[in-house]
């Protein structure tokens, strides 16, 4: 059964392109992501939002989900990505019921390099894609999406990959979708 559900799933989300590659979309639901205190875009240091959002995972900003939607809790989120080896990343995108004009909400598509020995352990961080929700929308999900995807291929034997999601104001990410082509 788990085998035909998958085949069905993999129909739903693929489709064949004139040339005969499959792009394919692979969505990452929000309200699944895992509260972060911080992140790389969202601390003390640095921050996309106009001060850094914290969370406090212990008690009153604890995420909830409203049908769907991670509800109006600000801060940092994390979401492991895997992709299909020598996959290559065509674009990101935020779905997001985003009414607050003057905040939002980010994401951003990161590849970290995995080697024994690296020094700074820091280096090989790169943010792939990036994408942000804008504008006031009253009760309206909308898609809002970055194609400039850099090191596009997806290599598991030497990188690990994630997606950072932060949300700035009371606003409502629904989903975050990767799509690639093999």
């Amino acid at each position: 059964m788990l085998i035909a559900v998958g085949a069905l799933t993999w129909l739903i989300v693929s489709r064949v392109t004139a040339a005969g590659s499959r792009t394919t979309a692979v969505d990452f639901p929000a309200a699944t992501f895992t509260p972060a205190k911080d992140s790389t875009h969202n601390n003390m240091g640095t921050s996309v939002c106009a001060a850094a959002v914290i969370n406090d995972n212990a008690a009153p900003e604890l995420p909830s989900e409203n049908r769907g939607d991670l509800n109006t809790t600000k801060g940092s989120f994390l979401e492991e990505v895997q992709l299909p080896q020598n996959a290559r990343v065509k674009r990101l995108s935020l779905f997001v019921n985003d009414n607050d004009g003057d905040d939002g909400t980010y994401v951003f598509l990161v590849r970290k390099r995995v080697e024994p020995g690296l020094s700074p352990q820091f280096k090989g961080y790169t943010v792939m894609a990036k994408t942000q929700s804008q504008g006031a929308v009253l009760n309206t999900m909308r898609r809002f999406t970055d194609s400039t995807v850099k090191g596009a291929t997806i290599d598991n034997r030497q990188y690990y990959y994630y997606l950072e999601l932060v949300n700035c104001a009371t606003v409502e990410p629904f989903d975050v979708q990767v799509q690639f082509k093999r």
